[in-house]
């Protein structure tokens, strides 16, 4: 950036909606086009008060956009960070939005930044730069940690897998919910599961969990623990929503239960479950580390769609 151009970072606000919908990139990664940005400020999942504008000699130079629930008073999730600048001026018009948004949203539920890319990302060069400018602007902004995720989906057309002849599903109360997601913490192959274990205690993580997935869109109803036929606990499955489609939002299997496939029983629960709903599309997403899950989701009929890096607080 040019040490005699001041960059200046204000709050969109409804007069800078023309500067949000009217911008463009050509950067390898997934962003907000014009139609989608328009039709989600209808919704509020979008705001311009949760949108950013970097602006250097008069003209946007960068956009953030920020995504949250329809009914919250704060996002979630960074979902778009742009620039029309290049290598180290792109990590600091970036940095600038990043940290005008934490610094605005304050304390609460920490804040993620989300940079969907293709699957096969690491073998285009721009793709390689456009991920790495936004990492270092993630972290010099604020964020403290990273993980790779991988995002998958099916929809009712694909050939469902069978369903589990060696376990029964029952529905359960919250309290059995809750110890539950402090018995499967252990071992854990999940990043946020281990860094909140280790940062605030699998208590902590147990309370944040059920709360979490208590307040996802979906019915709770549809919750159910997994047993043997002498009524030994296996694990669970939790089937609820996104905003926009029907996920696989947590499954998990007991730590003495590992190694013996019962992962695959109840990811072909879950998704009976969604399709027998009349769900056309299902997704689902796990850490790239997480091996076991992975081979889950391909043998299960998912197909990777995208590669996400989340930064999160």
């Amino acid at each position: 950036m040019n040490a005699t151009t001041t960059l200046h970072v204000r709050r969109a606000g409804r007069d800078g909606v023309p500067e949000l919908t009217d911008w463009t990139s050509d950067d390898p990664v997934a962003r907000i086009g014009a139609d989608r940005l328009t039709a989600e400020f209808a919704t509020g999942n979008y705001r311009p008060e949760w949108s950013w504008v970097a602006e250097q000699a008069g003209r946007p130079v960068g956009r953030a956009l920020w995504w949250g629930r329809s009914d919250a008073d704060r996002p979630a999730t960074l979902d778009c960070l742009t620039t029309s600048a290049r290598g180290s001026e792109a990590v600091a018009i970036g940095t600038a939005l990043v940290r005008a948004g934490l610094d605005a949203f304050g304390d609460g539920a920490p804040l993620e930044f989300n940079v969907d890319l293709s699957p096969d990302w690491t073998s285009d060069p721009a793709a390689v730069a456009a991920a790495r400018w936004r990492h270092e602007a993630a972290h010099l902004g604020g964020f403290s940690r990273t993980t790779e995720r991988i995002s998958f989906a099916r929809t009712a057309s694909d050939p469902q897998p069978p369903r589990s002849t060696r376990l029964r599903f029952v529905p359960a109360e919250d309290t059995t919910f809750r110890g539950l997601f402090a018995a499967v913490a252990s071992g854990s192959l999940d990043d946020h599961t281990n860094d909140m274990v280790a940062r605030e205690g699998v208590d902590a993580l147990a309370d944040d969990d059920l709360e979490f997935y208590r307040s996802l869109p979906g019915e709770r109803g549809a919750w159910r623990t997994a047993h043997l036929p002498d009524g030994t606990t296996v694990g669970f499955v939790i089937p609820t929503r996104t905003a926009y489609d029907a996920s696989i939002s947590y499954l998990g299997v007991l730590p003495e239960h590992r190694g013996t496939g019962y992962v695959h029983d109840l990811l072909a629960e879950m998704t009976h479950v969604h399709h027998d709903d009349g769900q056309a599309r299902i997704v689902g997403t796990t850490d790239a580390a997480n091996t076991p899950m992975r081979a889950a989701f391909e043998r299960g009929g998912f197909t990777v769609t995208r590669v996400r890096i989340v930064h999160t607080q």
